[in-house]
């Protein structure tokens, strides 16, 4: 791999990180005047309009597979953790909502292992415990500035929404031999749309032409997040950059902090580095084993 190809990746996944950042930062700001329903609806239906162009060229046709299944397992698990998270970003601090997706990658050895029958050694487990110690660090660290308490139920609730996600990546990874990418993210978002879709009317909130703005922008942020990721690991493999997907708990605590003044303490950044060092020891193990 050429250096330059490395940093180009480097700076991708940051970037990419940084528009998931500011995503939640919409949403935070977003859930004071619009439901969350609504939220995941736009949130789906702009990562739809982006694969239009590939429907309208190769029809519907693309759309046909043969493991449904789990298609719809991918689609409930994510959409419920989507919904567990935006509902972790309005009831939470922004950072601590973060811990939804920075949990997920420690749920997926325990996932792999009881649903695809992968095994799993000593270092793998050993940073699952080290992952989960960090996390309850966090979650019961305080912050100044603001009074932010967290109820166990929403500290039960983020571990849900990490481990469905963990189930989502699961279902992906084995339906990536067969699958398209196209056809994946497709099934995901018309899931998505079709059952925010029906709630929709029993949650609708008069939308301002400012909140369809930043309806708007969140849409933007999350194709751009998305594509700016796939860029990314085009550019190096995920087992080389992945390291740098944790750079968005440290946004998230920039933006917490700018935001609504959201200052996390000491033992919350002691809890963050457990989990980073987590995180480190996992790609370090999966890029030895590849």
């Amino acid at each position: 791999m050429k250096q330059s190809q490395l940093l180009l990746g480097i700076i991708f996944v940051l970037a990419s990180e940084l528009a998931f950042a500011l995503l939640s930062a919409l949403v935070r700001l977003l859930s004071e005047d619009v439901s969350q329903v609504q939220i995941i609806f736009f949130r789906n239906l702009f990562a739809i309009l982006p694969l239009l162009p590939w429907l309208l060229k190769n029809g519907t046709s693309v759309l046909r597979t043969n493991i449904v299944h789990l298609h719809v397992i991918r689609g409930v698990a994510g959409l419920s953790a989507m919904f567990i998270y935006f509902y972790a970003i309005a009831t939470t601090s922004l950072v601590n909502a973060a811990m939804v997706l920075m949990l997920a990658p420690f749920f997926i050895p325990i996932v792999a292992h009881v649903w695809l029958k992968q095994p799993q050694n000593a270092l793998s487990i050993f940073s699952v415990v080290l992952g989960f110690i960090g996390a309850f660090i966090c979650l019961n660290a305080k912050f100044e500035g603001v009074d932010i308490p967290l109820s166990a139920n929403t500290g039960a609730l983020i571990l849900v929404g990490a481990m469905l996600i963990a189930l989502s990546k699961s279902s992906i990874s084995k339906m990536s031999a067969t699958e398209p990418t196209q056809r994946i993210v497709c099934y995901f978002a018309l899931l998505g749309v079709v059952i925010s879709g029906v709630l929709l009317p029993f949650y609708w909130q008069p939308l301002s032409a400012y909140n369809l703005g930043l309806l708007i922008l969140l849409g933007c942020c999350a194709t751009a997040a998305q594509l700016m990721m796939t860029k990314a690991f085009s550019f190096a493999g995920a087992t080389t950059i992945g390291m740098f997907s944790y750079s968005s708990i440290l946004f998230a605590a920039l933006l917490g902090f700018v935001w609504w003044q959201e200052i996390p303490t000491l033992p919350w950044f002691f809890g963050g580095s457990l989990i980073i060092t987590a995180g480190f020891i996992t790609i370090f193990y999966a890029k030895r084993k590849h």
